[in-house]
């Protein structure tokens, strides 16, 4: 598999108090300004918008910010398309570069995330208050700027009931498994490569993440390898009846940030310091839990090198 389409796959995960709609917003960052801060709408426990109320960590996250900066919180609210072509980094370009937000949570903090977009332009993504002609216009893109990681996003096996017991410390400890996947998704690039093709004929792949967890119930396969985030989401609408945390984590994980314009470095910089506060006591990982977010904490470095072949291949 070629190091692109793995990086494809990586950022098709990546990857959303006044909820306000898509006033634009510009590079200022004087208290008297709101903060704007744009959120994926449905990508518990992170962020999600609907049904009760919105919620999930990054939101609490960017409540914290703007409450600490002294300024109001607005958020728009959109969507990172569900699918193997969709592209975070040119959503949330065309997004910043369009004024829509001064901000985007739950950016993958990544060598080629970071760099200065080859393309000049990109199309918006779906968000609240879009127009038909947001929908169909091209946005001049440009240079992003990162805060420092909050949160460490990282890959895990779940076990179904009756492997319980199972000790998994290696991917190789599946090889006797029926071991889920959801198509198209990182964990799915590295059960494929994993030991130069150890475990493909056990590999089972699903459309859904919420499919792996029901399939796992069901005693249909054995254990699923997927995001921790996906397993959180499940777990806090669903329980955790007929699953079972194997402890695992991969290797290839990567440290999450904010994201904005490298013309608004003032804001970043404001934005650091609230986060190095937050981080020096401690403050991140409560904030996780009541959300419903397993926790780690960033790594060293806080950018990391894209995902290669040898990487996929491993633990």
């Amino acid at each position: 598999m070629k190091p692109a389409r793995t990086l494809a796959y990586l950022i098709a995960l990546a990857c959303p108090i006044s909820l306000a709609g898509p006033a634009k917003s510009q590079n200022a960052s004087r208290p008297d300004e709101a903060l704007t801060v744009c959120l994926q709408s449905n990508d518990p426990p992170l962020s999600s918008h609907g049904g009760e109320a919105p919620g999930g960590f990054d939101l609490a996250l960017s409540q914290h910010i703007a409450q600490d900066l002294g300024r109001e919180l607005r958020v728009l609210w959109f969507v990172s398309r569900d699918d193997p072509d969709a592209n975070l980094a040119k959503d949330a370009n065309a997004l910043l570069s369009d004024g829509r937000c001064q901000l985007l949570a739950e950016y993958p903090l990544l060598n080629s995330t970071l760099e200065r977009p080859h393309a000049p332009t990109a199309k918006l993504p779906p968000f609240d208050g879009a127009t038909p002609e947001d929908r169909h216009r091209w946005v001049k893109m440009n240079a992003l700027a990162a805060t420092r990681p909050y949160r460490l996003d990282t890959r895990t096996v779940v076990l179904s009931e009756h492997n319980a017991n199972r000790t998994v410390r290696h991917l190789a400890d599946l090889d006797d498994l029926r071991v889920g996947v959801q198509i198209a998704t990182l964990p799915d690039a590295i059960a494929m490569n994993y030991g130069n093709g150890r475990l493909i004929e056990h590999v089972l792949h699903m459309p859904d993440a919420r499919d792996l967890f029901r399939a796992l119930q069901a005693g249909k396969i054995d254990a699923a390898f997927v995001d921790a985030r996906a397993f959180d989401a499940w777990r806090d609408a669903h329980g955790s009846a007929g699953l079972a945390a194997s402890g695992y984590v991969h290797s290839v994980a990567f440290n999450m940030g904010f994201i904005g314009l490298a013309s608004n470095i003032p804001l970043i910089t404001q934005v650091d310091a609230v986060l190095a506060d937050l981080q020096a006591h401690y403050a991140v990982a409560p904030m996780a839990a009541k959300a419903g977010l397993t926790f780690i904490p960033p790594e060293t470095p806080a950018v990391r090198p894209d995902v290669g072949p040898t990487a996929l291949q491993g633990d």
